[in-house]
Parts: C-alpha cells; structure tokens; sequence
C-alpha cells in the first residue's frame, strides 16, 4: 500500500530471475599464482569459516578483468555518457572436500556492478548504445548494469538495470526499446518514479518495471496504462493496487 497520493503500478514476472547478485566460481587466482580451489591449497578444518580479506588477497582471472577494462573504457567514450563507475566483489565459502574428510575447500564468488550515469538530455539511442556495447566486450554472467539518465526538461529521471545478461549479443534493437520505453513514460504526467530491471534471459517481459504516480483515481491509472501499453513492457503482468488497498 502506497502512502497518500501515491500508488505503485509494478510489473513483475520471474522475480526469481533477479534476485542477488551473479557470482562465478573458479576465476580467482592467488599471488602464487595457484588456482584458489586447488586441492593442494593448505586445510580448512571441519567448521571453519574462511577468512573474508585474505593475505595475498584473490583476483580476477585476467581475462576476465580485461574484458571489463575494455566494456568500461568503451562505454566512457559514447555520446551522452556523463560518469561510468565500475565496482568488483569476492565472497568467499567453503564446502566440504570430498577427497580430504577433515578439510574444507575455499571458493571465491566474484561479481562486477558497471553503474553508467547519462546527461540528462541523452536520447533513447544514446542511453540504448551502452548495455549493447558492453555486451560486445563480455562474456561473463558476474556483470550487472544500473543505467541512470536524469531528470531533465519535460522527463524525470529513470533506471534501468540489466542483470546478469552480459555472455550473449544484446540487440541493439532490444536495447532501444527498452531506453524508449522508458523515456516515453518519463515523460507521461502523473508519473514521478520510473524504474525497470532486465533478467538475464534478456526477455523485458519476464523482468519489472515499478511507476509511481502522483494520483490514486482510476482515470490517471489508466492514462498510465495505455502508454505502458505502446511500450516493450505492454506483455508484462501489472501488479499493484490503489491507496486503500484495492486492486487496479
């Protein structure tokens, strides 16, 4: 339930598909230059916990590293693009060592988040070049992207993130679609929030997409809706309810 004057229209499918972050195992090396589950690694005993900061610490295959180096470096030279940060994890686990009975093995799970802020006055075109060029550059399920263009004249700010969609080619004509989308709802009265999330099968349908409204009356819910409808969103399944509770 929405607090007063407000009410939220979100579309949700497969939320399982979304959820956490995407992790890839295998790719760590240590500074000895050793794989970092290699059997050979000294014993874990029974119960312990790995150590979250390790001395020498794991890093990235450097594949890996290169090829978020090269999609970073690319998607800073694209037109409209204000600031690009990239931001690398590890969480380690541990699991138990089916050769060795009295030790545990350790796995580092890596994942990169790329968040690409647009000048406000960025076209839908602009905004669409960036995940389909990264894609370009990736072969690794670990990267999420949180793509921000700001409010500007005649639109308010939107985001869009795609997860975990960055081993396959990401049709600059999906792209667009979604960036369109968007612009064509930020710029729809009576919407005040705007945000979409892409799943990794890079089906739009099966992803989200939550508008906040400044109006609760079926009249502005449906002006809503049928712009909704002329966008890549129109097949996804509307959840949501008014600001007493009732289903729209």
């Amino acid at each position: 339930m929405l607090r007063r004057a407000a009410t939220v229209l979100a579309i949700v499918c497969a939320a399982a598909l979304l959820s956490g972050c995407s992790m890839i195992e295998g790719l760590a090396r240590d500074a000895t230059g050793r794989d970092s589950v290699a059997p050979e690694e000294p014993c874990l005993p029974r119960g312990a916990e790995p150590d979250p900061s390790p001395t020498p610490a794991p890093t990235l295959d450097p594949q890996v590293a290169g090829e978020i180096r090269d999609a970073v470096t690319a998607v800073r030279k694209l037109a409209g693009v204000d600031t690009v940060r990239e931001t690398t994890s590890n969480s380690r686990t541990a699991s138990d060592d089916p050769d060795r009975p009295d030790c545990r093995v350790v796995s580092n799970h890596f994942s990169s988040r790329v968040d690409v802020v647009m000048k406000a006055e960025a076209t839908p075109a602009q905004a669409a070049a960036v995940p389909t060029t990264m894609a370009q550059h990736l072969a690794w399920t670990g990267v999420s992207l949180s793509l921000t263009v700001p409010a500007g004249p005649g639109h308010i700010e939107t985001m869009v993130h795609y997860s975990r969609t960055f081993d396959q080619t990401i049709p600059i004509e999906t792209s667009t679609d979604v960036a369109e989308g968007l612009a064509r709802l930020a710029a729809t009265p009576h919407v005040t929030s705007l945000e979409a999330s892409i799943p990794y099968t890079m089906r739009v349908e099966y992803g989200s997409l939550t508008v906040l409204v400044d109006g609760a009356d079926p009249a502005t819910l449906d002006a809503v809706r049928s712009v909704i409808d002329t966008t890549v969103f129109a097949d996804t399944t509307l959840h949501g309810s008014f600001s007493n509770g009732a289903k729209p």
